[in-house]
């Protein structure tokens, strides 16, 4: 019986090890998203008020960069 019991509280742990894994990465990944569609909407806009500039690119490029080193 004790057997059992330890058993089942070994399962739960490390149930909750896994969901608390997975709630970390889902955390970094919305994050990640947000940084992105950040970067998206400056680009966006840059774009739009400089009518085209190249130095668009240049932004855009190392704003997803300091998105990915997060």
């Amino acid at each position: 019986m004790l057997e059992r019991s330890m058993t089942w509280a070994l399962a739960g742990a490390i149930g909750a090890a896994v969901l608390a894994t997975l709630a970390l990465v889902s955390v970094d990944r919305v994050a990640a998203n947000d940084c992105g569609s950040s970067c998206r909407n400056a680009y966006n806009q840059c774009r739009i008020s400089t009518k085209g500039s190249p130095s668009c690119e240049s932004q855009f490029t190392s704003c997803m960069q300091r998105c990915i080193r997060k």
